[in-house]
């Protein structure tokens, strides 16, 4: 197994040291029993986060939802735009989160398009996170330049 890595290093100091890596496309676990330790990229399972029955056709993903941000990269802000989505409920929202995982914004969506402004954070790299009906939808890479 191989990854394509962006950047890492090693970090060393009195206590001892770490390794890390950015843009790791895989993950493995070590350890046999109830306390694991995932070494990689990780993400949510929605069924076991969620207490979702995967399973429901309920829970079946709408293929005609549409959502898109640009431009990426930017300077300034981006445009989430959402197609196929009922914005009247109140259930749709955004998360702005650092690369390192910190929430950084919040917020409902209330139209078909909505402008996240970036003009106050560092030039870096950002996940922005949509949820449709209370529910994770996508999740976007957003590079700020």
């Amino acid at each position: 197994m191989s990854n394509t890595n962006a950047t890492g290093n090693d970090a060393l100091g009195r206590s001892g040291s770490v390794s890390y890596s950015i843009g790791q496309v895989f993950f493995t676990y070590v350890g046999e029993s109830v306390y694991n330790v995932a070494q990689g990229v990780q993400h949510s399972n929605l069924a076991e986060d969620s207490g979702e029955n995967i399973n429901n056709p309920q829970d079946i993903i709408n293929a005609e939802i549409s959502i898109s941000v640009y431009p990426n990269p930017t300077t300034d802000f981006v445009n989430l735009s959402m197609k196929g989505v009922d914005l009247q409920n109140g259930q749709n929202t955004y998360q702005l989160f650092s690369y390192q995982g910190k929430l950084i914004q919040q917020q409902t969506i209330e139209d078909d398009k909505t402008q996240i402004s970036l003009s106050h954070l560092s030039s870096s790299m950002y996940l922005l996170q949509v949820f449709v009906k209370n529910k994770i939808w996508k999740t976007f890479k957003i590079l700020k330049e």
